[in-house]
């Protein structure tokens, strides 16, 4: 399995019982919506297909009492479009623990109507292809892909890049990704060494850097072991590809 938190922001009704059949599994005793309900291999993608155009994303029961429901008190700025793409988890009554990431990687998380999703064939989960510079607020992997179809995995990430006085201070936290792996059953997994060699991902002990990623639809998911860098560094999370 795939496991910071990701920062808040953004931006054809489909029968419920099809889309949790299509999607995921319920999940009636579901406690609140978090990134690593997303960063999971369980994990799907759905579009938008709301006809009323906007579809607000709706509070967790832990931010406000009673939530999600269709109440104004519930209800979030940040939306979702028709036609967007986002990563759908555990459903909870009739909505749908989902992630939607923009253009420069900042996501939203937290629950959609799920009548307002629709779920997108199971071929479409599945990698394309993993090349590509991968970004989110904090983090940045490269993936290149050479002849034979070894990839080279390159990252970079951060704790606190966005407190003015760390960075004045020095108190910005970083770490580093690298490996060159092969594709296995839908994933790329592996460890690096202590002389920076990259290991199979159970190889690793439990001071080196492991991780694990998968591709659904536009998004990259990584999730690793929390020792790719200094404190709260972490590359897990939902990546898009830089435009």
């Amino acid at each position: 399995m795939l496991s910071t938190l990701i920062p808040r922001m953004h931006r054809g009704p489909l029968v419920r019982t099809a889309l949790v059949a299509g999607l995921v599994l319920p999940s009636a005793a579901h406690a609140g919506c978090v990134w690593s309900d997303l960063v999971d291999e369980e994990a799907r993608v759905a579009a938008v297909t709301s006809s009323s155009g906007r579809v607000h994303f709706v509070e967790d029961d832990v931010l406000v009492h009673g939530c999600p429901n269709d109440s104004a008190a519930c209800r979030e700025r940040a939306f979702v479009l028709p036609g967007d793409v986002v990563l759908a988890g555990p459903t909870q009554g009739a909505y749908t623990c989902a992630g939607y990431a923009g253009a420069k990687g900042f996501a939203t998380i937290g629950w959609l109507p799920s009548a307002a999703l629709t779920a997108l064939p199971q071929a479409q989960q599945a990698p394309q292809d993993w090349a590509g510079h991968w970004i989110a607020p904090e983090q940045d992997i490269t993936v290149t892909s050479d002849a034979a179809g070894l990839l080279a995995v390159d990252g970079e990430a951060t704790w606190g890049m966005g407190d003015p006085w760390r960075r004045k201070n020095g108190g910005v936290h970083v770490g580093v990704l690298s490996g060159k792996v092969r594709p296995a059953n839908g994933a790329i997994a592996f460890s690096t060494g202590a002389n920076d060699e990259t290991l199979p991902y159970e190889a690793g002990d439990e001071f080196d850097c492991r991780v694990r990623m998968v591709r659904r639809g536009p998004y990259l998911l990584a999730r690793d072991n929390n020792n790719c860098g200094g404190a709260n560094v972490t590359f897990s999370g939902f990546y898009v590809r830089a435009k």
